[in-house]
């Protein structure tokens, strides 16, 4: 009776915990495959312009020789459905591999690692149609490169063969560069580049630095990389690696950064997720935050989404047999504070190098996986999402006092936008303010005529989602709107 007793409580526990997880993921869609191609397919990295996602990858796949190659693909439907793929690269016996991509409306950039060649540039000015053809940046590197922009200034950074980081520049939308400059990291591997601020001049570089023990250094420059900070070391200084930097940035001046680090870890090469965050440009940092206890956790990824940060990372704690899976962590308060974990992916073989990107209404996740073949030397590429209208709502309710009430119609919206103020303070209104996906403050409206009913021409605003904010006093209410062709 007693062991029929355990059994009873091991089973309603295994599935509280099983419909936890399944109510855990909520707001999360199904997986789906991307890559086709008959090989092994790598390194997924991703950006967003209002609905449309674009992918690189690369691929490896042989047919009278072997390739490594470069892949791009996109979706126009938030990741309802995907496009062909597109090769970016050369197919040649050069490998070309570690992808990078930033985009910034219609301009889509694309650098990559090439073999004997250095790195590689390639862009497309309409959206992804067509792409001109590949350049090389000069004196660029070789090895790992990152990319970012802001308007018409493109940012590369890469390491050279000597360990030096290489930082490069283009302020004609990367028709031509400016000459590469070595930036002083020692010796150093994984270069990371943000904007900061949502501004043109100040940027961030994070990376592995090898000169002692491998530990996570950052720098930053205010004025678009002509100078750059002394680096200062954000992981903790001792014998144990910090390892595999990834970076984000907010309009607070906020830098946000994880690595894994195995020092509190009793397994060889994995180990946990580190966090730490300054709110002041790189000028002060806050203490270090473990944010695993599995001491499993390899690779991670981070994006800021309004005040919201979203971590995801490889997880091999399932067997300890090369099963890594996917998880998912959420803070709601740029770091503040941290929700429960919550697993992603569940399958026999492993799940890896998790990527992330956003376009304001979907959390767009990639990855490598070896479902569909545990013989393939690496995997394919999966991609899932995570729809953001409740994470919205509750970064909404945690930070604004909600009193004040208007409504928005239509929504979605065409050429203009009405507001209907139903609080009887509307004459205490100065001005209604219109951001953009990334919190860029695009369009104010100023409240000249203190009425209940508000018309907005939004008639020059690109489609996309848009929030409007209106304040009273210290009140502040933001509401989500979409425009539409």
């Amino acid at each position: 009776m007693k062991r029929i007793s355990i059994l009873f409580c091991f089973l309603a526990s295994y599935i509280l915990s099983l419909a936890s997880n399944l109510f855990a993921q909520s707001g999360w869609s199904e997986d789906m495959r991307l890559s086709y191609i008959q090989g092994y397919s790598y390194d997924p990295k991703a950006a967003c312009c209002g609905d449309t996602v674009h992918l690189v990858w690369w691929e490896g796949y042989t047919d009278s020789q072997i390739h490594e190659e470069v892949f791009y693909k996109r979706s126009t439907d938030a990741g309802e459905t995907w496009g062909a793929d597109v090769m970016l690269s050369i197919e040649d016996e050069q490998t070309s591999v570690l992808s990078s991509i930033a985009v910034n409306q219609n301009n889509i950039h694309v650098v990559w690692q090439q073999q004997d060649v250095g790195i590689c540039y390639r862009k497309s000015n309409d959206g992804g149609n067509s792409w001109l053809p590949i350049d090389t940046i000069p004196n660029g590197g070789s090895g790992n490169p990152s990319i970012c922009v802001a308007d018409s200034s493109v940012y590369v950074v890469a390491y050279r063969t000597d360990g030096k980081i290489i930082f490069s520049k283009s302020t004609d939308n990367g028709n031509s560069w400016l000459p590469s400059q070595e930036i002083n990291f020692g010796i150093a591997n994984k270069p990371r580049i943000k904007n900061l601020n949502s501004s043109q001049s100040i940027l961030v570089l994070s990376c592995e630095n090898l000169a002692y023990s491998v530990e996570i250094y950052c720098t930053t420059s205010t004025d678009a990389g002509e100078t750059w900070s002394d680096s200062q070391c954000v992981s903790q200084y001792d014998s144990i690696s910090g390892q595999r930097p990834a970076m984000d940035t907010d309009d607070s001046s906020g830098i946000h950064i994880t690595w894994y680090d195995y020092k509190f870890s009793p397994y060889p090469w994995t180990g946990d997720i580190f966090y730490r965050a300054s709110r002041d440009s790189g000028n002060s940092w806050e203490e270090i935050d473990s944010l695993t206890v599995e001491h499993r956790a390899v690779a991670s990824d981070i994006l800021v989404e309004n005040n919201n940060l979203h971590l995801v990372w490889e997880d091999d704690r399932h067997g300890f047999n090369n099963n890594f899976e996917i998880y998912y962590r959420m803070s709601t308060d740029l770091g503040q504070t941290w929700r429960n974990e919550v697993r992603l992916t569940d399958t026999l073989n492993w799940s890896r190098r998790p990527s992330l990107a956003c376009d304001g209404q979907y959390l767009h996740l990639f990855w490598f996986d070896l479902r569909d073949d545990p013989s393939n030397i690496v995997g394919e590429i999966y991609y899932k999402r995570k729809d953001l209208s409740g994470s919205i709502a509750e970064t909404n309710k945690s930070s604004v006092v909600a009193n004040l009430k208007f409504d928005v119609y239509p929504n979605p919206f065409g050429t203009d936008i009405r507001l209907q103020i139903t609080d009887d303070r509307y004459k205490e209104i100065k001005n209604i303010k219109i951001f953009d996906i990334s919190g860029k403050e695009v369009m104010v409206y100023e409240m000249k005529q203190k009425e209940r009913e508000i018309r907005v021409d939004c008639k020059y605003l690109p489609a996309g989602v848009y929030f409007l904010q209106i304040e009273v006093g210290k009140e502040r209410v933001i509401k989500k709107v979409v425009k539409i062709e």
